[in-house]
């Protein structure tokens, strides 16, 4: 990750071949994700939070490759555990474990988040709370129903 100063920006390269973590798999599944699951991961996390994430290509070095994003600086502190359980819950995202971590679903828009932790949701100076760096995966079929059934026990 590398700080650009006259855009206040970060142009983040993801390690060769690495695309992230999906939030849910199936058993039989990788749990990395792709590079098709890490673009519409970065879409949705802009249209669900509101971030500018914009991204600028693909580098490919004998037959790795790696993506680059750009992604505006925010400044502020790590929100606390409980700013960010209620950043989600009181938005109507429901909180339940996956993985051995918390994530939270969107039930309307059929939408699970996880890493969550403190280091990925900025406290603001304008007490505002901004997600930088989510797990952002759509659900559909069974690794819905698994999560519906979740949210509810």
């Amino acid at each position: 990750m590398w700080f650009q100063e006259d855009s206040n920006t970060y142009l983040k390269i993801t390690w060769p071949d690495f695309f992230g973590m999906l939030v849910m798999h199936r058993m039989d599944e990788e749990d990395r994700a792709s590079p098709i699951a890490y673009l519409e991961r970065w879409h949705l996390h802009n249209e669900l939070f509101g971030d500018s994430v914009e991204f600028l290509g693909v580098i490919e070095d004998h037959g790795v490759l790696r993506m680059v994003i750009q992604q505006k600086a925010i400044e502020g502190v790590p929100a606390s555990l409980n700013q960010i359980n209620d950043f989600f819950t009181q938005s109507g995202w429901k909180r339940f474990f996956a993985n051995d971590e918390v994530a939270y679903f969107d039930p309307v828009r059929k939408v699970v988040i996880s890493d969550t932790h403190r280091g990925n949701i900025i406290l603001m100076n304008d007490g505002l709370l901004a997600p930088i760096d989510l797990r952002v995966q759509p659900l559909s079929g069974a690794l819905l129903d698994y999560v519906v059934k979740a949210c509810r026990d």
